[in-house]
């Protein structure tokens, strides 16, 4: 499976927050004509190439979303899916002069990079009033020195902990926690009950990440996430240190962990997921915390799967998958000291940008800033997006159209601080498996002086 969360290879530019193949055309005239919605109602012709992370499952929804666009223009997009090193073999193709016309990568530090560089366009002419579809946190996330070089037509909300609802009721809790301190006391009632809490991913590191990352923004706040992201904090800062001595209150305890210790450092994605959403058998834990995109691999374990607290039909939610089995999220919470962090969404997502200025590519970045392509993928379902215009009646169900709302409205936006690492990346990913193999304070020390060693190499200050 193909997901939104993938590594950036480049230092990101300044992150802002609010309160969040070769060429297919060598025509370089513009569209005449286009809807509000984006889709350009001119037959232009043509082709324009694209590529995209996105392979199996995922390819064919965004080509499905593509269909109403080359149907209005007669344009036909060459399509294709480059998985997770979709920025570095752009990059390549860039420098060997034989790029896409547009590309989606999923991290802002890839197009300020470009961007500086002239590599990309800048689309703010292009896009017009449809860039007010989106809130000013994604706009800017999409700047460089002013200008508008991308829109994101793909998000993700991060701040989301998926659970099994009957597993929740196995264990005698009737609502989710909204505190981390209601988190940990129903993790022990949970493990009391003979439910293990929590499902990890390790095997490539940034499963743990996003679990770390969101804690921190929960404890420190936006504007020290977006410091430590740019390395204008230490990673020796205390609120590091606060963020890893309250994450060992859970990794320090093993029996929370499906598979202990030696099972969730040999997890592998989505194997976490499956274990709290099986395909068949009982649930082996009851939550996983991961990004909404997992719920392709829920639903796509089992069909019976509803999204909720009540099962197919109103029935009660089962833990066997083969009968009414459910899946809900709930916010990610924040300590009740640091309540005020609560609603901040750490997230990702996939940004489109224009290598190549022609009238085919310039009608497909306006039609993926509108409505109707986010549309039919939100349908589809395993999709988000921050578009304003793009109707909640899009989403399949009650659960998806709440996290796609949390990531509209979200008045504290950052992005997934890993993937803004540059060249040490992989190295955090690491530290932070081997604070799960020792969560203790001694190791936290020695931890934090190594990752701000690594980040001053990485990032260059």
């Amino acid at each position: 499976m193909n997901h939104v969360k993938r590594s950036g290879r480049f230092a990101a530019g300044a992150m802002m927050v609010a309160g969040v193949a070769a060429c297919g055309s060598t025509s370089s005239t513009s569209p005449s004509s286009s809807s509000s919605s984006g889709t350009s109602s001119q037959k232009i012709g043509g082709s324009v190439s694209v590529w995209a992370e996105w392979t199996g499952q995922e390819q064919q929804a965004f080509e499905a979303a593509l269909q109403p666009f080359e149907t209005a223009t007669g344009v036909t997009v060459n399509y294709a899916g480059k998985g997770n090193n979709t920025d570095t073999a752009l990059v390549s193709a860039i420098q060997g002069g034989a790029p896409p016309d547009v590309a989606l990568v999923p991290d802002p530090g890839t197009l300020q990079t470009l961007a500086k560089q002239g590599s990309i366009k800048d689309i703010t002419s292009v896009l017009g009033s449809l860039s007010g579809d989106y809130s000013s946190a994604w706009n800017q996330l999409a700047t460089y020195n002013g200008k508008l070089f991308g829109v994101w037509f793909k998000g993700a909300n991060k701040n989301t902990i998926w659970y099994n609802p009957a597993e929740f009721t196995a264990a005698g809790i009737s609502s989710p926690p909204t505190t981390w301190e209601q988190l940990i006391t129903d993790a022990a009632q949970l493990q009391a009950a003979g439910v293990t809490p929590f499902s990890l991913c390790t095997d490539v590191g940034w499963p743990l990440a996003d679990f770390w990352q969101n804690l921190y923004l929960k404890v420190a706040g936006a504007t020290a996430y977006n410091q430590l992201a740019t390395h204008a904090l230490k990673w020796t800062d205390p609120t590091v240190t606060t963020t890893f001595s309250t994450l060992a209150q859970l990794f320090g305890k093993t029996g929370y962990l499906a598979g202990g210790l030696s099972g969730s450092l040999s997890n592998t994605f989505p194997q976490c997921v499956d274990k709290v959403f099986p395909k068949t058998g009982n649930p082996q834990a009851a939550m996983v915390v991961e990004a909404d995109f997992v719920v392709s691999e829920i639903t796509g374990n089992s069909a019976t799967y509803a999204g909720g607290t009540t099962g197919t039909g109103g029935a009660a939610c089962t833990a066997d998958p083969t009968k009414t089995p459910c899946y809900d999220f709930f916010a990610f919470p924040a300590p009740a000291a640091d309540s005020a962090n609560s609603t901040a969404i750490q997230g990702a997502g996939d940004v489109a940008m224009m290598v190549n200025s022609t009238a085919q590519s310039q009608a497909l970045i306006k039609y993926l800033a509108g409505p109707d392509g986010a549309s039919i993928w939100a349908h589809l379902g395993g999709f988000a997006t921050a578009n304003k215009s793009v109707p909640l009646s899009a989403y399949p169900d009650p659960v998806t159209k709440a996290d796609a709302q949390a990531l509209v409205n979200a008045s504290s936006f950052v992005f997934s601080l890993d993937d803004l690492q540059g060249s040490w990346e992989h190295m955090m990913w690491a530290d932070l498996i081997n604070f799960l193999k020792d969560p203790s304070s001694g190791n936290v020390s020695a931890l934090e002086a190594t990752m701000d060693t690594q980040a001053t190499a990485g990032l260059g200050h």
